[in-house]
């Protein structure tokens, strides 16, 4: 338990003292929000000769006209999510991973030298993200289909995508930390969970209970409820840049935490040094650390 208060007291203290460690996920929430804003433009010309005709082909005319197009774009978030996450997400993970074993080994935090390292190699953490949305979305769908409609259900769903989210959870930082091929970082990455499960899971059920909780209270079926209820549909799209906020957030508390988690598995004497790292004087702490790794 010391180790997951540590964990998130690390993770506390770096997001709000070192704001480059924002920089991965505000790449991918601006991919994604760009993503949003051609759905956006699809019904206007010029830009409908080029975006309208995917969207009514998979989703129907309606979606293109006003107000369900507010609503729309909500629902599309997902979708959106899906090709932002493969594209760039994967890849800013493995980024923000290698800027929190910066700061575990002593060196100055730098977005730059994490992107240009080569220590994240985007198609192994690519396809890494893609087998773990795989087994997600399949798993999920068949119970889906197959599973009782009851409440008692639904939280045992919750309560299996909290635990599948913990068992998949290092796989891409194993690959970052550990510079193996996509197969051992995927068996390093479960085995790492299985050997510290209660750490593990406790660590991932916060950013997890964020997203789930308002997926449950803001879904879009109840988005359409309120704007046929309100005389401004434009609600949506302040729900729609809430939901982006909120999944950003969630993204980097996951991984910014789990990282630290990894390191602190394997060096829990360290983690007060790490802390002095995030303050303007710390080069004595930094020292000192780069000298305990040089002895351990």
């Amino acid at each position: 338990m010391q180790r997951v208060w540590k964990t998130w007291y690390l993770t506390a203290k770096i997001v709000t003292s070192h704001r480059k460690l924002w920089i991965p996920f505000l790449m991918t929430a601006l991919v994604e929000a760009s993503f949003l804003g051609c759905i956006w433009l699809a019904p206007q010309p010029p830009f409908s000769a080029v975006f309208a005709p995917p969207i009514r082909y998979f989703f129907g005319e309606r979606v293109l006209h006003y107000p369900a197009h507010l609503w729309f774009l909500y629902h599309a978030m997902k979708h959106t999510n899906l090709v932002a996450s493969l594209l760039v997400g994967a890849f800013m993970t493995g980024v923000a991973c290698a800027m929190v074993q910066q700061l575990h080994e002593g060196t100055p935090l730098s977005f730059r030298t994490a992107l240009m390292s080569h220590q994240v190699r985007y198609r192994r953490v690519a396809f890494l993200w893609l087998i773990a949305w795989g087994i997600a979305k399949g798993s999920l769908e068949l119970a889906g289909r197959y599973a009782p409609k009851t409440i008692w259900m639904f939280w045992v769903l919750v309560t299996f995508t909290v635990v599948l989210q913990a068992l998949l959870s290092y796989i891409i930082p194993a690959a970052v930390f550990e510079r193996t091929s996509w197969w051992k970082a995927l068996w390093h990455g479960v085995r790492e969970s299985c050997q510290h499960p209660l750490s593990t899971l406790l660590v991932v059920i916060g950013p997890s209970a964020l997203v789930i909780t308002f997926a449950a209270i803001f879904s879009p079926a109840r988005l359409a409820q309120w704007m046929t209820h309100t005389t401004a549909p434009e609600i949506a799209l302040v729900w729609t840049a809430v939901r982006l906020m909120v999944w950003t957030i969630a993204d980097a508390l996951l991984t910014i935490s789990i990282a630290h988690l990894w390191w602190l598995h394997r060096a829990p004497a360290y983690a007060s040094e790490v802390v002095k790292l995030t303050q303007p004087s710390a080069a004595v702490s930094r020292r000192r650390l780069q000298e305990s790794s040089v002895v351990a």
